[in-house]
């Protein structure tokens, strides 16, 4: 069975073969003014598409080439970002097996090289041939437009996987599953260089012989591993799609992602006792083997309930080892390139995310500074594909101890701060009317007119679509003095503390000297006795703040 190490340096030698330059990852910190992070492997290639730089990869510095390599190909493996922006993943990592915050994605590219017959081709010969998918379990997807999408449908792509298919004795009429413009079609923006995408799914039911049945239904016994998008038009202002001058294929492979099925499967030769979970592979391990000596506490591979409230003490265990060892590499990875934690911008990312595993360091029993001594089993492991991680360890180290050492003494205060305390900055003296009280239940939650209250304004946000939707609660202090920048701190990271326990998705917390801002949605839909939709109120939320 193949180790992590040995699936992405096959990958790269084997494009590598193809007479692709290999180049090194691009920084996290990325030259478009419109990123927050680099979040996607084109990122680094985006003007060779849009036509403002030549394709001569072969000449960048770090590039490795060969005798017979040229600069209109490329093949590497990209450190990426997907917190805060358009691609967010940060609230749902720990809860199950495949979010992250920090991945690796493998691609190879051409630009105005090879097309569809090749980048197809070779992307049965490594997954089959060489890496030894069963061809029966494959499924490749191919656009074909609904009313209203652009283009046609993509005939040549459909041919040479048919042709594929058929040559290992497979049916292309059950191997080869039609997708439209959401499944198939890859835009840059709403106008610039587009086109379709063909992807390839695992099927990783025991038997294998699901017929396509599974294929982009949200369903985790059937898996993307690869997206191929051919970008041969450009999407015009007015609607209307022309064909682009030279047409160029980009591919993205998830690193962690098919290594977790090759492991899961043991080599691809057991898929009846499939394990199949990011965290189960050896790009985890070892980071959870540092995080068992210092806490003392076991993975147990279990996952939480849906119905958080239930929770048992080994499930948030294991959320808070997966928590801390996805954003142990996010944050090492991003300050060696450069980005700091501050409080505007990527840096208030950053720092959120580096705050957000302390709190869950508090699950395993952390109380000083732990998360930086993670960084030397980082290093040590990643230095070889990513020397910058080796070379500025030190740096990283005391960066995220200082963040650290300052985080906890916020923390350790918005503790000691009993609900009462909280509840008398938050909610001033006033108590709840008798009037508007079934308005004042459905916004805030059954039994707040048994206590004093905040005054709070709610209303639905109209561009969500699901009934019980996302809501935005207002609660004002109108106390006698404003809430000083030392308490809003305390207040706003003791909010944050508890939504870690809590059964709703919190989507913005914004404490202001005056009044305190909270977006949220229930994780599930929940109904109180009278079946309106019910919301945690504010001194639900604040509940879990004492230790």
């Amino acid at each position: 069975m193949m180790t992590s190490s040995e699936i992405r340096q096959s990958f790269l030698d084997f494009f590598k073969s193809k007479r692709h330059t290999i180049v090194p990852s691009s920084s996290l910190l990325p030259d478009a003014p419109n990123l927050l992070f680099t979040n996607a492997g084109m990122n680094q290639f985006v003007p060779i598409f849009l036509g403002q730089r030549k394709p001569d990869v072969d000449k960048w510095p770090g590039a490795i080439v060969g005798a017979d390599t040229v600069g209109t190909r490329a093949a590497d493996t990209q450190k990426s970002v997907r917190a805060g922006g358009k691609h967010n993943d940060l609230e749902d990592v720990g809860h199950d097996t495949y979010h992250h915050t920090f991945f690796e994605m493998l691609g190879n590219w051409s630009f105005g090289d090879y097309f569809k017959k090749e980048a197809i081709e070779w992307a049965w010969e490594l997954v089959v041939e060489k890496w030894k998918f069963p061809a029966k379990r494959l499924y490749a997807t191919v656009y074909k437009p609904a009313a209203g999408d652009p283009s046609e449908f993509d005939q040549e792509a459909y041919d040479h996987w048919a042709r594929l298919f058929s040559g290992a004795g497979l049916d292309p009429k059950v191997h080869i599953v039609y997708g439209n413009k959401k499944d198939n079609f890859w835009m840059m923006g709403d106008t610039g260089p587009c086109g379709p995408c063909s992807e390839i799914h695992v099927d990783l039911t025991p038997a294998g012989d699901t017929k396509g049945k599974l294929v982009n239904k949200g369903e985790a016994r059937c898996i993307e591993i690869w997206n191929l998008v051919f970008i041969q038009f450009n999407a015009n202002p007015d609607g209307t799609f022309t064909p682009l001058p030279a047409r160029h294929v980009d591919t993205g492979m998830g690193f962690e992602r098919v290594t977790s099925i090759i492991q899961g499967t043991k080599g691809l030769k057991d898929f009846d006792n499939t394990k199949i979970s990011n965290y189960e592979t050896d790009i985890f391990r070892p980071i959870f083997d540092a995080l068992v000596k210092l806490s003392g506490k076991e993975y147990g591979s279990t996952l939480p309930p849906a119905d958080l409230s239930t929770i048992n003490p080994q499930q948030s265990t294991d959320v808070a080892f997966r928590v801390i060892a996805d954003h142990i590499r996010t944050l090492s990875f991003a300050i060696a390139d450069g980005i700091q934690p501050s409080n505007e911008g990527r840096g208030y990312v950053l720092r959120r995310i580096l705050r957000r595993a302390v709190r869950y360091g508090r699950t395993l029993g952390f109380h000083e500074p732990f998360f930086y001594k993670l960084v030397d089993e980082l290093a040590q492991r990643m230095g070889e594909v990513f020397p910058e991680i080796r070379a500025k360890k030190k740096h990283v180290q005391e960066v995220i101890r200082t963040e650290e050492e300052a985080f906890n003494k916020t923390l350790d205060r918005g503790i000691e701060l009993s609900n009462e305390e909280v509840a008398r900055i938050l909610d001033g003296m006033g108590s709840a009317p008798a009037s508007g009280a079934a308005d004042r239940a459905l916004a805030v939650g059954p039994g707040v007119l048994n206590r004093p209250a905040a005054r709070y304004s709610r209303r639905r946000l109209p561009h969500f679509e699901r009934p019980w939707g996302k809501y935005m609660v207002t609660f004002s202090t109108r106390q006698q003095r404003q809430l000083t920048p030392s308490e809003r701190d305390i207040v706003l990271e003791s909010i944050l503390y508890a939504h870690n326990h809590r059964q709703y998705h919190l989507y913005a917390a914004c404490v202001m000297p005056d009044h305190v801002h909270l977006l949220f949605e229930p994780q599930i839909k929940e109904q109180d006795k009278d079946g309106k939709p019910a919301f945690w109120q504010l001194g639900e939320i604040l509940s879990g703040i004492k230790s």
